[in-house]
Formats: structure tokens, C-alpha cells, sequence
């Protein structure tokens, strides 16, 4: 897939990509550990921080379309095209570095080695960060990654609004119970967070990716 081993950057090239994506990343975990008290307080904030499935359904009946749509939208796609250029850039090596982060293994050497077949299709319908880095490595254009992206995650976004709208009831039921447990909710919340960052940062890191 990485054909012709394409120049990498030096460091401050990869520094413009790689710290952006740490914020990205932590924004994400501190919007999970506080989940319960932003859905029922501050949903949009919850929805810039970290606007998983999850999210966008929860906050899809507290939240005015226009800026569900935009924020959820600028969030999901703010990491896309970084994790994009960095499959552009170093190939094979993005491609395990993303295994070693998120795991993958045979599955993602499977879609690996199909990706110029069903490459389209994946970032329409799947654009998340393994399939970024994938189209990057690949070297599918970028115009066609990103009309693809965009508008995949547009369809996205507006199909889980229009699943929220379908189950109003159960959705704010569950806001709710959130409502009146929000403190043991985001006590367990932020604690089984902890947990999780605490183990994956005692498991193997990740490969460095190399410089020019």
C-alpha cells in the first residue's frame, strides 16, 4: 500500500499534526470522564468534545438542529484530515502505528489489503480514524477523500438526529435518571476513565512514527 515510500516530513511538519491530534484525543477522554454532567447541563459542549454515536443521540432532543449539525459535524471531521495525511506520509508505518494505538491486527491487515476495492465506500459510510489513515496510505486523492468523508459524516449525523427524534421518549428518559444521578454518575464516569487511561498508558506504546 505504500507505494513508492513517499518523503516524510521533518519534525516540525509531523509536530503540526501529531499536537493537534493530542488534543483531540484528550478532549475526547475528558467529554467521556464528564459525560453525565455535560448531557444534562451543557450537551452542545459535550458534543465539542467528544461527539460519538452515543453522544449525538443522547444530546439529538436538547440540541437546536443547526448547531448539532455544525458542531457535531466540525468535531467528527476535526481529526479526519490529519490522520489522513499522515497515513499520506508514512504508509505502512501510520497503518501500524494506529494498530499498536487502537488494535486491529489480522482484521486490519485484511481491509489493509483490500482497501483499493472498497477504500470509497468505507470512508462514505465508516470514516473514522483507522479508515482515514488507510485512504492516506493508499494515496487516494485527496478531493476524493475528503467529498467522501464530509459527506459521509454528513449522512451520519443527520440519520442519528432523525434516530433521536424516533426514540424522544426513551432518550429523555434517560436524561432523566442522568439528571437525578449526576453526581454518582460522573463520579463512576470519571473514575472508570481514570482506569482506562491509566491502562493504556501501562500497556505498550506505540511505535514512534520516524522523521525525514
Amino acid at each position: 500500500m505504500d507505494e513508492g515510500h513517499p518523503r516524510r516530513p521533518g519534525r516540525r511538519p509531523l509536530l503540526l499534526v501529531t499536537a493537534p491530534l493530542g488534543v483531540v484525543a484528550a478532549s475526547a477522554v475528558i467529554g467521556n470522564a464528564l459525560a453525565p454532567t455535560l448531557v444534562v447541563g451543557h450537551p452542545l459542549l459535550l458534543l465539542a468534545l467528544n461527539a460519538t454515536t452515543r453522544h449525538l443521540i443522547l444530546t439529538s432532543t436538547s440540541v437546536d438542529f443547526v448547531p448539532y449539525l455544525l458542531v457535531g459535524l466540525g468535531r467528527r471531521l476535526l481529526e479526519d484530515p490529519l490522520l489522513f495525511l499522515l497515513g499520506r506520509w508514512y504508509g505502512d508505518d501510520a497503518i501500524s502505528w494506529v494498530d499498536a494505538k487502537v488494535g486491529g491486527g489480522r482484521s486490519l491487515r485484511w481491509v489493509q489489503r483490500r482497501f483499493h476495492r472498497v477504500g470509497w465506500l468505507l470512508v462514505a459510510v465508516f470514516p473514522g480514524g483507522v479508515v482515514c489513515v488507510l485512504a492516506g496510505a493508499s494515496r487516494m486523492p485527496t478531493v476524493v477523500f475528503l467529498v467522501l468523508n464530509i459527506a459521509g459524516t454528513v449522512a451520519t449525523i443527520l440519520l442519528l438526529r432523525r434516530f433521536g427524534d424516533v426514540v424522544a421518549g426513551p432518550v429523555d428518559a434517560a436524561l432523566a435518571f442522568v439528571a437525578d444521578n449526576v453526581v454518582v454518575l460522573t463520579t463512576v464516569s470519571v473514575l472508570l476513565t481514570a482506569v482506562y487511561v491509566v491502562g493504556r498508558r501501562r500497556g505498550n506504546p506505540p511505535p514512534a512514527l520516524p522523521e525525514e
